[in-house]
């Protein structure tokens, strides 16, 4: 049975919302240049590339996808690159977090009004987002600056900004959202002793 008075809550719905989001986000990223070529990290104007999670596009082909590339002048590092992974992997457990708050909220038997499923799938992604977005900025930050010592003028694309957003909703749904947690047994020395003494 679905239980509307525990959606009208706001931590259930700060979560719905934020993992949604941050799922959603974290996808696009994932599914950056050379899937979707609109949505890419860097681009450079000579010569005219696209750096995605998994590979890179010029004008006339693509490079990938395949985990971790490198390109020819030295600007992408390999290792980096591999670890945008991370991004997939994040995006997965926000999904697994949203399933699991929503299983909760349709009360699918006694077990599933645990809250430390939606947190712990939540933190996990929440931790995986932030390290990717890491592994991100230091990897085309760095390429950008290498680019333009070069004198060509490289430019960030939304896939950083995209993860950035997935990232801080991860944290922010982790941190704020999901079900409360509910004690339905405390010690008390003595049963007319008051819970705040």
């Amino acid at each position: 049975m679905f239980r509307w008075r525990d959606c009208l809550e706001g931590h259930i719905l700060i979560g719905l919302v934020l993992s949604l989001i941050s799922w959603v986000m974290l996808t696009l990223v994932t599914f950056s240049t050379p899937y979707i070529k609109s949505i890419y990290f860097l681009t450079s104007p000579t010569p005219q590339l696209k750096f995605g999670a998994f590979g890179y596009c010029s004008l006339l082909d693509c490079v990938g996808p395949q985990l971790g590339y490198e390109q020819d002048g030295g600007e992408i590092i390999r290792w980096l690159t591999g670890s945008m992974i991370l991004f997939g992997l994040a995006a997965l457990f926000m999904l697994l977090a949203w399933i699991t708050l929503i299983l909760s909220l349709l009360r699918v038997g006694k077990f599933m009004w645990n809250p430390v499923y939606f947190r712990t799938a939540a933190l996990l992604g929440s931790f995986m987002a932030i390290l990717a977005e890491s592994f991100a900025l230091a990897l085309f930050v760095t390429a950008r600056k290498r680019y333009d010592d070069q004198g060509i003028r490289a430019t960030y694309g939304a896939a950083l900004w995209l993860g950035l957003i997935g990232a801080i909703s991860a944290f922010l749904g982790a941190a704020i959202g999901g079900p409360a947690y509910q004690g339905h047994y405390m010690y008390r020395a003595h049963p007319a002793q008051a819970y705040n003494v």
